[in-house]
């Protein structure tokens, strides 16, 4: 399965938010290198789970950081947040289901949402950041 490639495009100018996105990255590749280990709901539950929480983490921060600083468009950006955690708790439930689509879709949708979230919605907010001393 195809992997996300770190590249500085994807910086968006705050140290820890790209750390924590370079983790993120790097927990999806690895999901993407093993895709036998889907094969059991536990498996696919465990993953979920470890993502789950660097996700959290990211979010968190990110959110925090966008309230203290007053971003303008405070209230769209945690939207992206809740509909991605919701498409999360589908695949879970997915899984759970017996669903056997639910690894290649998985990763598909990781890997699409997350290059597509960093280079589009959260670039939005790297200049914001700047201009706010945010690094």
């Amino acid at each position: 399965m195809k992997k996300i490639i770190w590249e500085d495009e994807f910086s968006v100018g705050v140290e820890e938010l790209d750390r924590q996105h370079k983790q993120i990255i790097e927990v999806i590749n690895t999901l993407a290198d093993k895709p036998r280990m889907f094969r059991r709901f536990q498996n696919v539950s465990s993953a979920l789970m470890e993502l789950t929480n660097y996700v959290s983490e990211h979010f968190l921060l990110e959110e925090k950081l966008l309230q203290e600083n007053g971003y303008p468009n405070l209230l769209e950006h945690p939207k992206k947040h809740t509909l991605y955690s919701n498409k999360i708790v589908d695949f879970c439930q997915g899984s759970l289901d017996g669903k056997r689509d639910v690894p290649t879709e998985l990763i598909d949708f990781l890997t699409h949402w997350w290059t597509n979230h960093i280079l589009h919605e959260d670039m939005q907010y790297k200049a914001f950041f700047k201009e706010k001393g945010v690094k």
